[in-house]
Order: structure tokens, then sequence, then C-alpha cells
């Protein structure tokens, strides 16, 4: 009797957890010799506008073919129809259509410029362009042949539809090397993208705003390999033809999806970031691992671990075993760069190597700090009054204190600026490089890049990081800036007061920069500290050249510059700073750096 009511609870968990797994609903393996017609149709010809992206081949049935297990969508040189290129082009309308689930697929990809392969998916029933929506699952240019992308496009008609787009890079080799499963995961309020189980990118319902989410219906999946087109360009004279865009399956798969949420963007040395094996099978048997330099504190065995980061990027993994069988689910994480102030662009108390040559509100040069604080000390600012009539009221810089700005939009380098003001809180501010003989052209010719920050205090200095925006002419070379323009509330006719002080560059540092235990560098005290008021003591053989207090996303709000020779000690006011945790960050003379904790009451 016991082993029988044993058995029972056995079968009785087994099939509670097998109703966990999801369920594969439709597939095509690609065996025998013969593309399935009850899956596929073809596309033939060359559709409307080179089916609308100015592409240069014909679809052809004849270019899909079946051999050793895999489907081959063949792009050729060769005249046709009016045609240079062939191609094949398959979709499951009416044949396979979903809403909702996993979409996955095995494929290995071509290269060559030119070269431009699909995984993705339409609107069965509102075929309207953008507005029915579309899912890219994978696209992939053949001239960036380690770099794929996931999309999706909806909103009103062409010119203003709009697209959210990630990518994932590959460390090593490319993607025509190896076979790949590219995947989404799409539900209710929620499409995410993975290559190889490695989730690189979501949407969200509430991230479409104010546009309607379209994926509320059923869509049909689409496999093409097209040869030019505007994004990809035209094939040259290195583009090797024939190229196979192989696929070993596509499989559509529903049921619960399991998959890890945490911050993928981390500050360095971050203390403690949290993530979850959501919707985890019941029962599961869990194992984390993190990257080099990082460590699982706390959750190991669980679906909820907490992580303190080193200033390595890497992988975090989930292994679980369950009746559905193992499985292993990576996010990557990066772990933000140490960066430090390399150069002032303009601070008031000293010369600067940009001259202000316009504004349309009033602009007054060395001004007196309104009030000292913490995050600002210095003597001198600058005071602006905007102009209220003026929808986009300008501060115009020149000078090429910047031989190339390509780090700043790689985030390799970062714009910070002081700001005290009686605008509200949430106002915006864009900082945006350009090149001054081609700015003369209507928006957005000419503007290389720009950066954007929101304020958070109102009449206090506060430490904003310009934060890049946005390219709207990457024609524009990165050599060839010599205009910065900084707009403060654009796309408003208010006539706030503005304390500008300290546009500084902060640079990398480069990770080969040797990092001593905070212990061994200095002491810090009171820690914690109910005043702000502390005592920094040398307890190293080298001076202390420079110490930063920065915030725990690694912003810098306060800085010292004086040297603090070893066994002294320096009293560092910090009054003003916000009851919180920060890091305080020293420099020393022989080059290495060292980081500890500071926390204020």
């Amino acid at each position: 009797m016991k082993n029988f009511f044993f058995t029972a609870v056995l079968f009785l968990v087994a099939n509670v957890l097998s109703a966990q797994c999801p369920k594969l609903v439709w597939a095509d393996e690609f065996e025998g010799n013969q593309l399935d017609n009850t899956k596929w149709t073809a596309q033939i010809g060359t559709g409307s506008g080179g089916w609308g992206n100015n592409e240069l081949q014909y679809y052809r049935a004849e270019n899909a073919t079946l051999s050793e297990g895999t489907l081959k969508i063949t792009a050729k040189r060769e005249r046709f129809e009016n045609s240079s290129y062939t191609s094949s082009r398959l979709r499951t309308l009416f044949k396979g259509d979903f809403k909702y689930g996993r979409m996955e697929a095995r494929m290995k990809m071509p290269i060559g410029r030119g070269i431009w392969p699909a995984f993705w998916m339409l609107n069965t029933d509102d075929q309207r362009w953008p507005q029915g929506g579309e899912i890219d699952i994978m696209e992939y240019l053949g001239h960036e042949p380690d770099i794929i992308y996931g999309t999706v496009h909806f909103g009103p008609a062409w010119p203003n539809n709009r697209s959210i787009s990630g990518n994932f890079k590959k460390l090593t080799g490319d993607y025509s090397q190896n076979f790949h499963v590219y995947a989404v995961e799409w539900e209710t309020d929620e499409i995410r993208w993975y290559i190889d189980d490695v989730l690189y990118a979501a949407v969200k319902r509430s991230q479409l705003s104010p546009s309607p989410w379209p994926f509320d219906s059923r869509f049909h999946i689409i496999l093409n390999l097209a040869v030019g087109g505007t994004w990809p360009g035209s094939p040259n004279a290195n583009t090797v033809f024939p190229q196979n865009f192989e696929i070993d399956y596509v499989r559509v798969y529903d049921g619960n999806f399991t998959q890890i949420t945490g911050n993928q963007r981390v500050a360095f040395k971050s203390p403690a970031e949290s993530y979850t094996l959501s919707n985890a099978p019941t029962g599961a048997s869990i194992t984390w691992s993190v990257p080099a330099g990082a460590q699982i504190t706390s959750g190991q065995g669980t679906p909820n671990i907490a992580v303190k980061w080193g200033d390595k990027s890497g992988e975090i993994s989930a292994t679980f075993k369950t009746a559905c069988g193992d499985k292993t689910l990576k996010i990557p994480v990066s772990v933000a760069p140490d960066f430090s102030k390399a150069a002032s662009l303009e601070n008031f108390d000293e010369s600067s190597p940009l001259s202000m040559t316009f504004s349309n509100g009033n602009f007054t040069d060395n001004f007196a700090n309104p009030a000292k604080n913490a995050i600002n000390s210095s003597n001198l600012c600058a005071r602006y009054v905007r102009n209220g009539g003026s929808q986009y009221d300008v501060i115009v810089y020149s000078g090429t204190p910047l031989a190339d700005v390509g780090p700043f939009v790689r985030k390799e380098r970062k714009f910070f600026i002081d700001l005290y003001s009686n605008a509200p809180v949430g106002t915006e501010i864009l900082f945006q490089l350009e090149n001054s003989s081609r700015a003369t052209a209507a928006y957005p010719a000419g503007r290389h890049s720009r950066y954007r920050a929101y304020t958070s205090k109102q009449n206090e200095w506060e430490r904003l990081e310009l934060s890049f925006l946005d390219q709207p002419d990457a024609s524009v070379p990165n050599t060839t800036v010599n205009s910065f323009v900084l707009l403060l509330a654009p796309n408003t006719f208010t006539n706030n007061v503005y304390h500008l002080d300290n546009l500084d560059v902060f640079s990398a540092i480069a990770t080969s920069i040797e990092s001593v235990d905070a212990e061994k560098v200095m002491r810090i005290y009171p820690n914690p500290s109910s005043r702000g008021e502390v005592q920094l003591e040398n307890l190293y053989g080298s001076p202390i050249s420079q110490v930063h207090i920065l915030s725990m996303d690694g912003k810098l709000i306060f800085e010292d510059r004086q040297s603090i020779l070893p066994k002294q000690t320096r009293q560092l006011s910090l009054s003003n700073l916000p009851a919180g945790t920060y890091w305080t960050k020293v420099f020393l003379n022989d080059g290495k750096i060292s980081t500890g904790k500071l926390v204020i009451h």
C-alpha cells in the first residue's frame, strides 16, 4: 500500500512537471529532398520597390533546396527577369500562423557585402506595414559577420514608423563559421531575443507608447536571403557567389518559458545586483555561475541570487534540471569601466580650449558661484538666462580640443557638467557635437552626435552625466567636430536661470591599471558618517594624488586634487551630500588606484 502511494505521488509530480514543459506545436526539420509545401510558400519576383528595401535579387522557388538534413537558400549572381541576382523567400502564411510562443531556428550564415539573410515574422491578419507589426527574430549583414540583430517595427505609416532594436556581437569568429540557434520568446506584454539561449534583448509593451502594441495577433514566419538593399548596400568585387543561408530546423513552442532577469549593465564594482530565474519549473535543481571577478553572495541553488561585481564583464548562467530535461540559460552583463577625468573643456576658473561664440539668451562669464557645496566648490561659473522667446535656445562654443570624438559614441569617454538652476526637476539638457560648415544646412546635417541629461535638483549644484543619445548625421567624420552646442530645456519657451560649470571629459581607465585593496591604502573615519565630515588617512607608501567620491552608479560628485602624503590625513567636507552609500576612489602617484566604500547617514 505504501509503495502504491509512493508510486502514485511520483506519477502525479512527474505529470505536473511535464505540464510545465514547453510544447512543440509546429516544426520543419527539413528532412528529405523536397520542401514541404504544406508548410511553406515561395514568394516569387522582385516585390514592390525591391520588396520595400531596394533589394536587387529576383526571388525564385528553385533557389530553396533540401539536402543532408538542411534547407539551403542560395543567392546567385545570375541574370533573370532583368535582375542581376537570384535567391529565395519562403513564408508560412495560412500554413503556420502563431500568436505567442517561442520561435527558434538553427542556422548558419552566409558572408559578404550585400548579403542579408533574415528569419522574421509579419502579421497574418493585418498586413499593413508597419501598423500590423514586424518581428525580426534574426537579421544579419554579410559585411558585419560577427553581429546579429533583433528588431520590432511598429507605429504609424512610413515615414513616421518606429522600431526598437538590439544586437549581439560575437567575441571571437563570426556567424558564418558554425550553426547557432536564434530565437524569440513572444508573450502577451514582452518579446525577448536569444542566441544559443543567451538573452541579449527584450522589448515590453510599455516601450512602444504612445504607439499601440500590434503583437496580439497571429503572425507567420518568413525565411529569406536578400542581395543588396538600403541597409546592407550592394555587393562589391569581393563578394563571392553563390552564398548559402543554411537552416537545420525551424520550431515553434507553446507553454511556459523560463528566463533570467536582472541588470545587464552594472556599475564598476557594483556591490549588490539581483538576478532571478523567472518562471523556474517547480522543484528544479538550479546551479548558477558568474564570470571571474564576480561573486555570488547569496542564493546559490535557488531561483534568486545576489552578485557582487568586479571590474570585468561576462555571462551569468543558470543550469537547471527538470522533467523537461537539462537546460542552461545565460545573459551577458556589461560592467561599466572605471572613469577618470581626462580634460576640462570649460570651468571658468582656468583658461578654456573653447570659445563661446553665440547664445540666444543672456550669458554672463566668470560669475561668482552662487552656492558652493561638495559637488562644486569652484569660485567662478557662468550664469545664463534662457531666452523665453526661443524654442530651441542654444549656447554655442567653437574650438577643436577633441581630435577624435568616436570614443564618446562608443561610450569609452563621457561628458559631465555641473548645473545649478531654478528650472523644474526633470528639465532636459542636450549637448550637441557639430561640424560648423555642414551644420549651416537644415537639421540633421552636420550634427555628429547628441548627449542628454535630465536635472534632478532645483537651486542646488548637481553633476550631470551627458549620456550618448544618437547620431543625427553619422556621415560627419569623428575627426571634424569643431562646434559644441548646449541646449537648455529644448522645445520649450521657458526663461529659467542656469549656472554652468565644469564641462569635463572623462576617459575609461584601462583595466591593466593595478588596483590595490582599500584597507592597504586608506582609512576613512568616521564611516558611517552622520554629518559627511570625514577624515581620509593615507596608509600607503606612495602619495595620494587625487580623491574622487562617486555615486554607486559611477558618477563623479566630488573631487579633491590636493596631494596626501603617506601617513598624512585630509578632512573631506561632504556635508552637502545626501544620505546614502558612495565609492571613495583614490589615485596613487605610482599609477595604481584603490576604491573603498563610504556611508553617510
